[in-house]
């Protein structure tokens, strides 16, 4: 009880600035990071929220490029000495939070796929998107990326290739929405690191009816990592962090573009069922929110 009286608040405001609780050693690193960001960037005194906006990939990318970009945050504060262990760390989470971000980039891939599915059959489709009808069904296994993409890619070419041009004139060119074959064998390479997802995030692995640890160690063999992306195949063996960030950067830009090209259709959509909304006003007729 003593204790918790005399702990002080982590983040206090104070006239003078900012007063961190540094008396952690092992977080100090980070608290010294974090004041030169608070110095160069300044402190968001602002209020937060949790949430993402309707869209065709209900809401998919927008999360995946918010864990993507803390996937970085975690990485520059690992890479540059913040984490006192040195060379460990920081790689689970890092390496966590940048596969979940794939798994929810492909995801929203797969989910605007349905909307094109869906568009169809209702050229005035809304592009906010706020409920989905039987949605783990849909995204099938839960965590195996390779799969995931694979079934992505079936649909994909199904709804092109019977595209309704009749009501849709623009169909999409299939090339813009496939991984190029380099940055499809590091998105299998990330699923093999990690087949399960529980990698990352638990410190041991289940084996039949028992769980192993994933025991640190220092050992060096090249056998041990994947060759597009550096990626290592099991916990224990040294990886060069640099090769694997510039890798997994190449296959999420790659991702990106991806989506941008759904975004592109979402977009003009948006702008087609404005036009038909103020169509139907002309005429006082019944018009749809869009």
């Amino acid at each position: 009880m003593d204790y918790l009286e005399k702990t002080m608040t982590f983040i206090e405001r104070t006239k003078e600035g900012l007063n961190i609780d540094d008396s952690d050693i092992q977080i100090k690193p980070i608290i010294e990071a974090f004041g030169t960001l608070v110095e160069k960037n300044g402190f968001d005194k602002g209020m937060v929220a949790c949430g993402v906006m309707p869209s065709p990939d209900f809401g998919y990318f927008e999360l995946a490029d918010r864990f993507w970009r803390a996937s970085l945050c975690i990485y520059s504060f690992g890479a540059t000495n913040c984490f006192w262990e040195r060379g460990a760390g920081y790689a689970e989470p890092w390496l966590f939070n940048v596969r979940h971000s794939v798994e929810l980039y492909i995801k929203g891939f797969l989910l605007n796929v349905i909307w094109f599915e869906e568009l169809q059959s209702n050229p005035h489709l809304s592009v906010r998107k706020e409920e989905f009808t039987n949605l783990r069904k849909e995204l099938g296994k839960p965590h195996n990326l390779f799969d995931l993409y694979n079934d992505y890619v079936k649909r994909i070419k199904k709804v092109i290739k019977d595209w309704n041009t009749d009501e849709i004139p623009e169909v999409p060119e299939i090339d813009d929405f496939v991984l190029r074959p380099a940055l499809k064998e590091m998105l299998k390479e990330l699923d093999e690191t990690d087949k399960t997802s529980f990698r990352f995030r638990y410190p041991s692995l289940k084996q039949g009816d028992s769980d192993s640890i994933q025991k640190i160690d220092w050992q060096i063999d090249t056998s041990k990592v994947f060759p597009e992306t550096g990626l290592p195949k099991e916990a224990g063996y040294f990886f060069d962090h640099l090769s694997v960030i510039n890798h997994l950067y190449e296959l999420v830009v790659e991702l990106k573009v991806i989506q941008t090209y759904f975004k592109g259709y979402s977009e003009y959509q948006a702008v087609m069922n404005d036009y038909w909304n103020e169509y139907l006003r002309q005429f006082d007729n019944d018009y749809y929110d869009y």
